[in-house]
């Protein structure tokens, strides 16, 4: 099994933190993974995205070019990366962005509205949109589970933010 996971969204958002607590959890499952980010020079604001290749051999093959699982927190991600999705992928999309999408959404892969931003709004933080993000891709897929999510932000987050992102992580996973 290998396969690639991508997180998009905006400078800002927490997506590259979102890679790393991802990768953190795979990794402690025993996959074999490489992880990447690229985000724009203006940081908060410009496009930015993770690329996480996972699998349970050894990976050879570092290109990165087809998702089997999108991320999207951002509009202009989404209309960037949506394309890049495998048929049959798994695609999570903060429900706010959905309501702005225009045209047809692709009916070739299993589309997730994820109540994201309105969930950390409610929490008091809205970066933390990204752990609930990472928590509906818990619940519906066998890659990570919520437990390892979770122990990931115990030992990587710093002290003042652990307990939002956990709730975050919970009610991510709840919302599916």
């Amino acid at each position: 099994m290998q396969r690639n996971i991508l997180i998009g969204g905006t400078g800002g958002q927490g997506i590259v933190a979102s890679g790393e607590f991802l990768s953190a959890a795979l990794f402690a499952k025993g996959y074999e993974l490489v992880f990447g980010r690229s985000y724009g020079s203006e940081a908060r604001g410009g496009s930015c995205r993770s690329e996480i290749m996972v699998a349970d051999h050894e990976i050879n093959d570092l290109q990165f070019e087809m998702s089997d699982i999108l991320l999207l927190l951002s509009l202009p991600a989404f209309n960037k990366y949506i394309g890049n999705a495998k048929k049959g992928s798994m695609v999570f999309v903060d429900s706010s962005v959905m309501e702005r999408v225009k045209g047809d959404v692709r009916e070739d892969v299993e589309l997730f509205r994820v109540p994201a931003r309105d969930v950390a709004v409610r929490l008091g933080n809205q970066i933390v949109a990204n752990m609930v993000m990472l928590g509906a891709l818990s619940k519906r897929s066998d890659m990570v589970s919520l437990d390892l999510l979770k122990e990931a932000v115990e030992q990587n987050m710093r002290p003042s933010m652990r307990e939002i992102n956990l709730r975050a992580l919970q009610e991510g996973h709840d919302s599916v």
